[in-house]
């Protein structure tokens, strides 16, 4: 086995995650490694940012570039109950886009590299542990494997759950949203509203976990998502393709009106038990970020959003700690602060879907309109003492004791 150099950093994976905090570790004068399996630009889903999002972008000095590449702007969000009712509109409050994932990821990743962050290509087999604490990893290039020393070990690998799989951070817990699988595909020539509206994300739901999500990503092109319960995909589908068939005909007749003219341009994939959660996820020279120990229903988009903004925070905890030689202190900060504003988000979710006649009421309460917005907006780690998430929450509270009861 070869030994190459030290690194302060050394991230897995070169999302938007990694890539946030990549920048955010070089910002702060720590050299960086991000190991990336994927060579770039590669397909991802999650193409509709929040207006958190779209703020951290322009503070990254990339609207122009984001303009350039043809991403459409985002006015809002469009969501459409049953047979066309229970209509409600969320706008955003921050200039924010649509986007091309494989592009956008490579536009991050570029930004990354001009702050100094080093890439590699490769794959991570393992970790490296010295009396309790991971020190480094082991990754596989050209058939070779190579060590790699780091203060800090982050997982940015997404879904791919790296240390949890390795057994350093907790198990993979499914969680509320887990019973349902999403299929989605690109689509050309789909019929969009006339402006300022055609480019509003759209979501479509028929009743609980039924959803669908129409998201214009480029001047031309359309991504379709359609999300049904497991036991419904195994009963009526084969595949991809046949689960978005399904969706087409049975979640609203608005989807066939607006897909009648189109062009499938990419092959329909399908993801399953997508909503789970991973505790613990810091520990002695580690700590994981974004979707590499929690990924929500993505119904509201808010999983670039969350990268983003957990990429920045853990690059202000992973500098702490190596400055005070104390992870403790700053990476349980780190796991408090994401905790709530993930719960605050499940919870809105969740409340959305056990009570969505009432959420789109919620929408026009002049009490709580303000706090919704910004919350779906991306606000949910910044809303202490707010109204609107201690509503939520004691509204489930409530459900849960029903349904245990009932």
């Amino acid at each position: 086995m070869n030994m190459i150099k030290s690194y302060d950093v050394v991230i897995i994976g070169s999302g938007p995650a990694g890539s946030l905090c990549g920048i955010e570790c070089r910002k702060k004068g720590l050299s960086v490694l991000c190991v990336e399996k994927e060579e770039f630009p590669r397909f991802h889903i999650g193409e509709s940012l929040t207006g958190n999002a779209g703020q951290i972008i322009r503070d990254l000095g990339l609207a122009e570039q984001m303009t350039a590449a043809g991403f459409p702007d985002k006015p809002g969000v469009n969501v459409i109950g049953s047979l066309s009712k229970n209509e409600f509109f969320i706008p955003i409050l921050a200039p924010t886009w649509q986007v091309r994932r494989s592009d956008f990821d490579h536009m991050l990743k570029e930004k990354a590299l001009e702050h100094g962050v080093e890439y590699l290509t490769a794959l991570v087999k393992d970790v490296i542990k010295h009396e309790g604490k991971v020190v480094g990893a082991i990754y596989k290039k050209d058939d070779m494997e190579y060590q790699v020393r780091s203060k800090v070990l982050v997982d940015a690998s997404g879904q791919a759950t790296f240390l949890s799989r390795k057994g350093i951070a907790g198990k993979r817990e499914i969680e509320f949203f887990s019973q349902q699988i999403a299929s989605f595909a690109h689509f050309e020539g789909v019929e969009r509203d006339m402006p300022p509206f055609s480019t509003n994300t759209t979501i479509l739901y028929s009743k609980q976990y039924h959803w669908s999500w129409i998201i214009p990503i480029s001047p031309t092109t359309d991504s379709l998502g359609i999300v049904i319960p497991k036991d419904l995909y195994y009963q009526e589908c084969k595949n991809p393709e046949d689960a978005m068939a399904w969706g087409m005909e049975n979640i609203s007749p608005e989807i066939k009106r607006r897909f009648r003219n189109a062009t499938r341009t990419s092959t329909p994939e399908s993801m399953a038990d997508f909503s789970y959660r991973i505790e613990p996820f810091v520990g002695d020279g580690w700590l994981c970020i974004g979707d590499a120990h929690r990924f929500l229903d993505p119904i509201f988009s808010y999983g670039v959003s969350f990268a983003l903004k957990e990429g920045i925070r853990a690059a202000e905890a992973i500098d702490q700690a190596i400055k005070n030689d104390d992870w403790k202190t700053p990476f349980y900060a780190f796991r408090d602060w994401s905790n709530g504003g993930q719960q605050i988000a499940a919870d809105l979710i969740r409340y959305f879907w056990i009570y969505p006649i009432f959420f789109g009421y919620q929408m026009q309460n002049p009490d709580l309109r303000d706090e919704v917005i910004r919350l779906l907006g991306g606000c949910c780690f910044d809303c202490e003492g707010w109204k609107a998430p201690m509503i939520f929450r004691k509204a489930i509270e409530e459900y849960d004791r029903k349904q245990m009861v009932g």
